[in-house]
């Protein structure tokens, strides 16, 4: 009896990589728009499109505005996307950023979990094939890798009634 092979399916397409994709469409159906180019539209049509805020705010900067905050006419990530949780224009969001959703999970799944971590995997197995007799952080005591600074203040030297000014306002 031939044995047969199971068959594996691709499942590496942009709709596994992306999620769903939704056409484009730029036909003109959909827009609701009316008249010709250059015609002009009605005054409560432009009050409706454009509150008075963004009319005052219109042609500033973040930085140009009073509280320095985007303005509505900013090509800025706060103002083009709506951090409400939305993956699409069409769906609706939850009220959340869909990046800060946090969720509790046990000990044993934060990081990398178990197996070694690199000085140890350096030891056992070097990249360049040179064993490797360094220290861990573990292994280094907190007073062996400080050297004596000459150039650095102790306490007493700093405490006093004056302020700290920096050696550039100082007369030589």
């Amino acid at each position: 009896m031939k044995e047969r092979k199971p068959q594996t399916q691709e499942i590496d397409d942009l709709e596994d990589r992306m999620g769903s994709l939704e056409p484009l469409d730029f036909s003109s159906r959909r827009d609701e728009r009316q008249g010709r180019i250059g015609d002009t539209r009605p005054a409560e049509e432009e009050h409706e499109e454009f509150p008075p805020e963004r009319v005052r705010e219109a042609g500033m900067t973040g930085g140009e505005t009073p509280d320095g905050e985007p303005t509505m006419n900013d090509a800025d990530p706060e103002i083009l996307t709506p951090e409400d949780g939305a993956r699409s224009p069409n769906e609706r969001g939850h009220g959340l950023p869909a990046d800060k959703d946090l969720s509790i999970v046990s000990a044993e799944r934060i990081g990398a979990g178990g197996g070694l971590d690199e000085a140890e995997a350096a030891r056992i197995l070097p990249l360049d094939g040179q064993p490797w007799d360094g220290r861990t952080d573990t292994e280094a005591s907190p007073d062996e890798d400080e050297e004596e600074n000459e150039e650095v203040l102790s306490d007493e030297e700093l405490k006093g009634p004056e302020p700290l000014h920096s050696s550039r306002d100082r007369e030589p």
